[in-house]
């Protein structure tokens, strides 16, 4: 029988979700404007701030995963199950010597937690305690101290009595079956890719390239003549023409690229396909480039 705790995230996980509503409706917004009237100045500056909210759209869906992986499965057969992010553990419950109450942590051990918006999962120590290793989504009062023989964790579960009480009776049962400890702690990939300078230059890259792109295009609309062509026939006539500020449909194009190749190439290299996520994020610094010079030819057309 497996009974599972999830962790303290509701506030969190609401917060969460409310960002990345946002996010979506600045970027359908600014989009829909775009193409259904002709934008002006105050649209256009809409449109960076659209294609800013594309790069903060993976972090804020990567969150709410987290959020909702979060949390403690207990065993009958005495295993507790840590889950936070891609972390996981498997601690035996017999080794559990005593459950304190978030009380009794000391100050100085949450304000050690640098998590943002009070998640966080690491290591942490403060003056006179051991070591603790967090796995919380809480610093308050539902805080709970799983004290054993070699550490000490902190867990946030949404309901600490019953995830107490279910501990101390499966403790009291003295009939557990023998558990190995286990950690699976998958290196973090964002630190892994900030480190690695090919990878953090093509994705850097791309964004800031695409960005300076529709501020460029932003900056130039008043010089740029009223009938904007856009398409051109077999001869290299220019046909189509419209709005200037059509021509901001580039970045956001680009940013959708940018967005969809950021994500398979983050899914790729943390499968252990480096090479595909360096092809994914170097097309998209090529389409960044290819933007650019289409940018540039349709301007420089008299």
């Amino acid at each position: 029988m497996l009974t599972r705790f999830p962790a303290v995230r509701t506030r969190l996980l609401v917060l969460h979700i409310l960002l990345g509503v946002f996010l979506c409706g600045l970027i359908g917004a600014a989009g829909w404007r775009l193409f259904a009237y002709p934008p002006d100045t105050a649209a256009a500056a809409g449109l960076i701030i659209a294609i800013a909210g594309l790069f903060l759209l993976p972090a804020v869906l990567y969150r709410i995963v987290f959020l909702l992986n979060a949390g403690y499965e207990i065993s009958s057969s005495g295993s507790l199950t840590l889950r936070f992010g891609p972390w996981r553990e498997i601690l035996p419950i017999e080794e559990i010597e005593e459950i304190r109450s978030g009380g009794r942590i000391p100050a100085a051990i949450r304000s050690a937690a640098p998590g943002w918006l009070e998640v966080w999962h690491g290591r942490a120590a403060a003056e006179g305690e051991t070591q603790v290793d967090w796995l919380a989504t809480d610093r308050g009062q539902r805080l709970l101290l799983l004290v054993t023989k070699n550490r000490h964790l902190a867990v946030s579960p949404a309901d600490p009595a019953g995830f107490a009480t279910r501990l101390t009776d499966l403790s009291a049962h003295g009939s557990l079956e023998k558990i190995e400890s286990s950690s699976i702690q998958p290196p973090s990939i964002l630190v892994e890719i900030l480190k690695n300078p090919p990878a953090l230059g093509l994705l850097i890259g791309g964004s800031v390239g695409m960005t300076a792109l529709g501020a460029f295009l932003t900056a130039i609309q008043s010089q740029l003549a009223m009938d904007q062509p856009f398409r051109f026939d077999p001869a290299g006539v220019p046909t189509s023409p419209g709005d200037p500020s059509r021509l901001l449909i580039l970045p956001l194009a680009g940013g959708f690229v940018w967005l969809l190749n950021a994500i398979l190439g983050w899914l790729a290299w943390r499968m252990g396909q480096k090479p595909s996520a360096y092809a994914l994020w170097a097309v998209s610094f090529i389409v960044t480039i290819g933007l650019w010079a289409a940018a540039v030819s349709l301007i420089t057309i008299n």
